[in-house]
């Protein structure tokens, strides 16, 4: 029970809880398993196994801030005991073996203790003397800001449980409609944004918000800079290739015409074929053993890898270039220029609330803790004392201004 409430437990589940959020918002999110079966053959089984796909709705990721809860809770309650003692009034501090001792000779401790109750610090006297303190409900600092932390970590459980979530892709000119919160969200644009090496470095989703009557509103979505059309939230998460199969019949007519996505397939009912949309490879290359393969996301270089079934049976298998037809019977099968299309999250959180009050609980936490710690002064009849939270050197200077200031006075 003391592992699981302890600080080396917490920073484990901090460093995981970091790592998991990491891969979740570099990784494409909500996309299907064949997605990353093709994209990360040698990581696919464990991306779907620890559910990095679905990072922040996944089991593994409510286990993980679960246990940080508990955590919190359970180091909170083990300090706070001592931390409501030394917030009240009557607790007689104690100066540390290490404090200097400030009394000099013939202070007048009367006037001191007038001069500190100016400076608003409350005394509490006792058989030796007095203690003046402020600020002693700095003392509970930390465990506020714990608090805080904890309602955070509740509305992120919360809003993930009970949270409307969605995931559409769209094409550029693709429109979907909300007509349960009266609007729709058109793709204007999708582009991406390459490094020098030709890794993606960035993903951009250019959209309009239509409502009846208003003003069409433009704006530009990217990883890390959502969207918000009230009271839905639209993340940029993910973005792939499709590809305009057609058809033709003897006579160059269009007897079947699909978008289809790396994985998807389309079935011809006149001839019981199906075409199979094995992959499309923007850069395409082919590895030592034969298998097609992408050097980067740049469109320099793309091949189609299609597979034909007829009843079922595979009848072949091919690698094509836009426009460059396979021959099946009287038919011939072909792909236009691949788009990009982009991959959108919409979450409508419930749990904002709960963010919202936890982080005011926990910078009001943070404010007692580094700005209103915890002050004592330990008066006796030949003795004068600092017992700081921090800073103590600052209120020795003060409070050995405040005596030379008295011993003046004395000798006028």
């Amino acid at each position: 029970m003391n592992f699981l409430t302890g600080l080396p437990f917490a920073i484990i589940l901090f460093i995981l809880i970091a790592l998991y959020s990491v891969i979740g918002t570099v990784l494409p999110q909500g996309m299907p398993a064949d997605f990353y079966l093709s994209r990360y053959p040698q990581f696919s089984s464990l991306i779907l196994a620890f559910q990095l796909n679905k990072s922040y709705s996944s089991i593994i990721f409510f286990i993980l801030l679960g246990l940080f809860v508990i955590n919190l809770v359970g180091c909170t309650l083990k300090i706070l005991p001592a931390q409501t003692k030394r917030s009240k009034s009557d607790y007689k501090a104690y100066a540390p073996q290490s404090a200097e001792e400030l009394y000099l000779e013939g202070t007048d401790l009367k006037e001191l203790q007038k001069r500190l109750e100016g400076e608003r610090f409350a005394i509490s006297e006792n058989e030796e003397g007095y203690i003046a303190h402020r600020h002693r409900f700095g003392n509970l600092g930390s465990s506020v800001t714990h608090l805080g932390i904890i309602v955070i970590m509740i509305g992120a459980l919360v809003g993930a449980i009970f949270a409307e979530e969605g995931f559409i892709n769209l094409l550029p000119g693709d429109l979907r409609n909300f007509e349960e919160h009266n609007f729709a969200l058109r793709l204007d644009d999708f582009y991406l944004e390459f490094r020098d090496t030709g890794a993606v470095e960035q993903y951009y989703s250019e959209v309009t918000v239509l409502r009846p009557n208003q003003p069409d509103e433009k704006a530009t979505l990217w990883v890390n800079n959502p969207l918000a059309v009230k009271p839905l939230n639209f993340y940029q998460t993910s973005y792939g290739w499709a590809g305009p199969l057609k058809i033709t019949n003897a006579e160059g007519e269009v007897v079947l015409a699909k978008m289809l996505r790396q994985g998807e397939e389309a079935f011809f009912a006149e001839e019981h074929l199906t075409v199979y949309l094995y992959g499309f490879y923007p850069n395409f290359t082919l590895t030592s053993q034969g298998e097609p393969l992408t050097m980067t996301e740049e469109l320099k270089n793309p091949h189609y890898a299609v597979i034909l079934y007829e009843f079922g049976q595979h009848v072949g298998s091919y690698i094509l270039e836009p426009q460059q037809v396979a021959e099946h019977k009287d038919f011939e099968i072909f792909f236009d220029e691949a788009k990009l299309y982009t991959g959108l999250t919409y979450r409508k959180d419930f749990g904002y609330i709960f963010v919202l009050l936890g982080s005011l609980i926990m910078l009001i936490g943070l404010v007692m803790s580094f700005y209103f710690y915890p002050k004592n002064i330990i008066v006796k009849s030949d003795s004068i004392k600092i017992a700081s939270g921090k800073n103590s050197w600052g209120l020795n200077f003060k409070i050995k201004k405040i005596i030379s200031e008295l011993e003046k006075g004395d000798k006028n």
